[in-house]
């Protein structure tokens, strides 16, 4: 059997797998045509690729409106802020993401609630929101994961029952579907990210969407320095932020919107591929993706069973890693582990020490979050599902490669430890 890569042997490829982000030159004429029009700056009062870009995203999602900003942290903040959080709100949130959909919620003076997840999705499970409700509470923020859109019926039931708003974090899940709806329009708003690692890209830049009317021009507002459309340049009745998206970022992202669909199909195709792949694997299995849902594989998910090799996850990425093929562990730890929430002397004044009231986080608040960080969750990125259907067999050749590679996998893990 060959040698593992990590320890000095030939790896099973040496060129990546799948490039990203695609770059065409529609997006370099798309980039002239702003460059030779003279304007590069947008605003609610002008602008001729952003509003036409809005207007495209909307339909493409199937809401009323989207609102354009510079990032998808951005368009938490916003839209945040637009539903009206006070000092002391509480929001209960996933701790399976990225920290953005924390800090957006503690940016806005409220204390962040972490509701457990689904061990088959990662998304967040609806009976741990359930559990976490209080007389506090005033929004659940909801992250399709990877792509795979949340239980959004039983979400909005409880929302509806409680009187509470729902934001999805889209950041993931461009082109998803739940039950034949697209995500981005089942809650009361959502978010999306164009950031470089996203299924369309412009390198940053965000979006809000909703079929609210008043709530989108709130956002509107809110993104220009608390400016409102009918009132002169130098009226401000909020406190906003410069949180607006450019001309060359809009017209970018005009072409990545027309490709989307495209590039989405032959993820999912190419996701059934892989998954046929990992079937013959007992270490590494494919992730669970329900009948009911289109997933948008921003990320393709994998569950871990380290007893079958007896390395940890971190190993086997960076074995894995080193034979060409882009495995990862994921996220290293959930989010209330990251040293803003748990050591109560980098935790923000606002909101935690303002309202005078206890809030801790640590080890053992989400025990399924905890083991998928620490075990068992791992994922290889999205955009290898672009590259062409033969090159996947090379995952199959390197995870064939560490599973017959005995004390040499064990020699590894010496080594990397």
């Amino acid at each position: 059997m060959p040698k593992l890569a990590v320890l000095g042997g030939e790896p099973v490829r040496r060129q990546p797998l799948g490039k990203w982000p695609i770059i065409t030159d529609e997006e370099v004429e798309a980039v002239a045509r702003v460059l030779r029009r003279g304007k590069l700056f947008a605003s609610m009062y002008s602008s001729e690729e952003v509003a036409k870009f809005e207007e495209e995203f909307a339909a493409a999602v199937g809401v009323k409106r989207a609102v354009a900003v510079s990032s998808g942290t951005a368009a938490l903040d916003v839209v945040l802020r637009a539903i009206g959080l006070k000092l002391g709100d509480e929001v209960i949130t996933t701790p399976y993401t990225f920290i953005a959909t924390a800090t957006s919620i503690v940016h806005n003076y409220a204390v962040p609630v972490f509701a457990d997840v689904d061990p088959r999705t990662r998304n967040i499970d609806p009976d741990e929101v359930r559990r976490k409700i209080t007389e506090r509470t005033k929004a659940i923020v909801v992250v399709h994961i990877a792509g795979h859109p949340a239980e959004m019926d039983e979400i909005m039931e409880i929302a509806e029952e409680k009187g509470l708003y729902v934001i999805e974090d889209a950041a993931q899940a461009h082109l998803a579907e739940y039950k034949g709806r697209k995500v981005g329009g089942i809650g009361h708003a959502a978010i999306f990210s164009f950031q470089e690692s996203k299924n369309m890209t412009a390198g940053e830049g965000g979006a809000i969407t909703t079929n609210d009317e008043e709530l989108a021009e709130r956002c509107v507002s809110l993104r220009e320095h608390g400016r409102r459309r009918d009132k002169p340049w130098y009226y401000h009745e909020s406190l906003g932020w410069n949180y607006r998206m450019t001309e060359i970022q809009a017209a970018i992202l005009r072409v990545q919107l027309r490709r989307l669909p495209a590039i989405t199909e032959e993820r999912r195709r190419n996701a059934e591929r892989l998954s046929k792949i990992l079937s013959e694997f007992d270490f590494l299995r494919p992730g669970y993706v329900a009948p009911y849902v289109k997933h948008a594989y921003h990320l393709y998910l994998a569950d871990y069973d380290p007893g079958k090799l007896g390395v940890s996850k971190a190993v086997l990425a960076r074995v894995v890693q080193a034979e060409g093929i882009p495995l990862s562990e994921g996220y290293y730890w959930p989010v209330y582990e990251n040293p803003i929430f748990s050591d109560p002397e980098r935790m923000p004044e606002v909101p935690f020490k303002v309202i005078g009231r206890q809030v801790r986080y640590g080890r053992g608040l989400c025990p399924v979050a905890e083991r998928l960080c620490y075990e068992t969750g791992m994922w290889f990125p999205g955009h290898m599902l672009n590259a062409p259907a033969e090159e996947l067999e090379d995952v199959a050749r390197a995870l064939e490669k560490v599973a017959r590679a005995g004390d040499e996998l064990r020699e590894a893990a010496r080594k990397l430890s």
